[in-house]
Formats: structure tokens, sequence, C-alpha cells
């Protein structure tokens, strides 16, 4: 089994439309160089309106300037948002050139005291704009936003396979993972172990009972991933920890309150055969930082949006690499629209680690309202298209609902 100690370092690769890195918190923080955007874009780019749109479902959020639309889904959490989307985010980018993208961001953090809601909630109104900012400059330009933010290191990643399944009989829980990796050719799927954020009896008796059985049913050559949501105290952690490592399980997420600090470092010091992951939960540059720096875990994984957007998430991979960390490897990739901006880091960053998240519903229609998310063969392909790779029919539009 391998050791999560035993990997090696990347070096990252600089462009030459590269600028000294812009702060979007402070300058003793690692960052990625940042895309001079004025020699990229001569002219300004004057952000008419930002608008939260609902349709077919989904808040989008749209920017428009220069005669196009900057386009990206809104997750789940953007519904109860709307009033510091509006009041507090807004104003620091309608109006302003598209060009200042990485200043924008800051002053809407910095800003008018805005720093005092500082959060998930914050950051996730202002990544949401940030990476629908990024989405108009790609469309502008014509090219992959990648293209605008550094060098591509690589043209497709593998996948895993997503269960959220944390009751019910275990067998017929792991025989339909079975039946999804046959179809997909996927190598690896990612499983629920305790009952989030807490650990009855039964959520143990549970995860007791399904561990060694999904490993019977799957084989030793498929990848587990395995998930607590902070479920457990640090000595519980362990003892799952230990049972999952004699399971083969690669990689442990979250095991205790994403809050709990030491007591995750008591658990990622003790168990030596599995990767020790979190930082979903997470939205400050510092404590990436120091979660890194401390060894409170091995990989971080920065969610896309609750973290502020691209650029920030490039800076948790440049964090990573300062202090260590075995990679990064990002929240939010699903089979819909909220896989793109993760598609954009994923082409740039030589530490995206391990395979990474797909969500498989054989049973679920296909959208037709914006272009296919696919994988071939496992692999899911990041796309060469303008912006954020999704393409929409434009008439879903006509019939949106104006939320913001």
């Amino acid at each position: 089994m391998l050791n999560r100690r035993n990997f090696f370092k990347n070096s990252l690769v600089g462009a030459a439309y590269f600028t000294s890195p812009v702060s979007t918190d402070t300058d003793e923080l690692p960052h990625w160089p940042q895309p001079n955007l004025k020699t990229l874009f001569p002219e300004i780019i004057k952000i008419e309106s930002v608008e939260l749109l609902k349709t077919q479902g989904e808040l989008m959020l749209v920017v428009r300037a220069n005669g196009q639309l900057g386009i990206t889904q809104c997750n789940d959490r953007m519904q109860h948002l709307t009033s510091l989307l509006k009041g507090l985010v807004l104003p620091h980018f309608v109006g302003k050139d598209a060009r200042d993208l990485p200043q924008c961001v800051d002053n809407a953090y910095r800003l008018n005291s805005n720093y005092k809601y500082a959060g998930m909630p914050l950051w996730n109104c202002i990544g949401s704009v940030e990476i629908a900012v990024w989405d108009l400059l790609g469309k502008l330009l014509q090219k992959p936003v990648y293209q605008l933010l550094g060098k591509q290191v690589r043209s497709e990643y593998p996948v895993y396979i997503s269960d959220f399944n944390r009751e019910g009989d275990p067998e017929k829980i792991a025989n339909q993972l079975l039946e999804k990796l046959t179809v997909t050719e996927a190598k690896g799927v990612k499983i629920k172990v305790g009952g989030r954020m807490v650990n009855t009896p039964e959520n143990a008796a549970q995860t007791r009972k399904y561990i060694p059985l999904l490993r019977k049913i799957l084989g030793n050559e498929i990848i587990i991933y395995a998930d607590a949501n902070g479920s457990y105290t640090p000595h519980e952690g362990i003892e799952t920890g230990k049972m999952l490592e004699d399971n083969g399980v690669a990689i442990f997420e979250e095991p205790c309150n994403f809050e709990d600090e030491e007591g995750m470092k008591i658990v990622t010091k003790a168990l030596s055969k599995i990767v020790l992951a979190g930082g979903e939960q997470d939205s400050s540059l510092y404590r990436f930082q120091r979660l890194a720096q401390d060894k409170v875990y091995d990989l971080l994984q920065p969610d896309m949006y609750y973290n502020g957007g691209i650029l920030r998430a490039l800076q948790v991979a440049e964090i990573a690499k300062k202090y260590g960390a075995v990679g990064i490897a990002p929240h939010t990739p699903k089979a819909d629209p909220l896989i793109a901006p993760f598609w954009q880091v994923a082409a740039l960053i030589p530490n995206l680690y391990g395979l990474q998240e797909f969500v498989y519903n054989p049973t679920e229609k296909k959208p037709t309202w914006h272009s296919d998310i696919r994988l071939t063969k496992g692999k899911m392909t990041i796309p060469n298209r303008a912006g954020l790779g999704i393409d929409y029919d434009p008439s879903i539009w006509q019939s949106a609902e104006r939320i913001v």
C-alpha cells in the first residue's frame, strides 16, 4: 500500500504575458501568476449588468459586456444569499472594467466593510460573479479561460463516481456502484461513512459492515475514497481510519468537524497509509495556508464557488505546493454546468491530485439546454471551447425570471 507521505513535488510553469501577482488577501501568501488582461484586451470592457436569473429550474448568473454574455450556473446555496449578492457584491462589478477583475474581487471583499461578512456566503457570491466574468472574457477572446490564465498541463483527467447513500442495504448499494463503474469505465468511487456531522451506533454499524463488503464486491483494483462529512471525534476518526486503511481505502475526507483543526491533526498524525483530505467548507486563504503548513490535511479541497472562484482556487494550489501538501482536488465537479470552472483549474495545475468527482445517475434524463457533459472510458476531456466551455441554448433566456 502506498504511503501518503511518499509523493513528489511539481513545479509550475509561468507564461510570458503574466504580471507579478496581484493580492486578493495578502502579499505574504503564495500566488498564481496573474494574467495581464490589459495586454490581452487593449480596449475597456465595461460590465453593463450582472443579473441572477432563474431558468430550467436553475439559478444562472449572467454578466453582460461588449455584446457578449458571461454565464455560470449557481450552486444550491445562492438562493439563500441574494441580499448579499445584490447589496454587497454587485456594486463592485457593475460599471467596472472587466480587465480589472482581480481588483474587483479584492474590492468586493475589502471595501465598505464587506469583510465583516467574510465566509462562505460572501465568497460564494463573489466567486460566482468572478467565474461568470471569466466566461465573458474567454468568449470575447474566443479562447478557453485556461488559456488566459497559464500553460495547459493536461487535456483530460480520470474520475471517480460519487455515491451519497448513508442508509440502506450495503450489498445493494455496492452492486449499484459496480454497475455504474461498468457503464462509465471509471476506476474509482467515493462513498459516505458516518452520519454527516454525527456518528450514531447505527451509523457506525453501517460503516463497519459496508466497507469490507464494498471492497469484496468492487475488487482490489478499484480505488475507494471515503467522505465522513465531519462525523467523528478524533478517537472515532482514528478507529474508522484504521479500518479504512485495512480495506485499502485511499482518501479519508473530513473525518472530524471542519472547525476542529486540532482534532484533525491528531487523526492525520495517527494514520500513515491513507491521505487525509479537507477544505471544502473553507474560504480563508490564511486558513488554507495554516491547514497545509500545520499538516492538518494532506490534500486540500477548496470549493470552486465557496472559496471565491477560479483565481483563489489557483492560489490554494500554490499554497499546497509551497507547504508540502500532496496537492489539491477542488470541490464542485458535477454532471452539470457547475463543473465548468473546475475544468479551467484542472487544465492548469500540475498538483491536481487523484481521481476527480463525477456524479452519474443512469436514470436521469440528459438536459438539452446546455452542451453535453460526458465521460469517455472513465475520463473527462477538458473542452477546448471558448469561455468556460459550456454552450447554452439561447432560447432559455426568453422565459428566464429575474431574481436579482
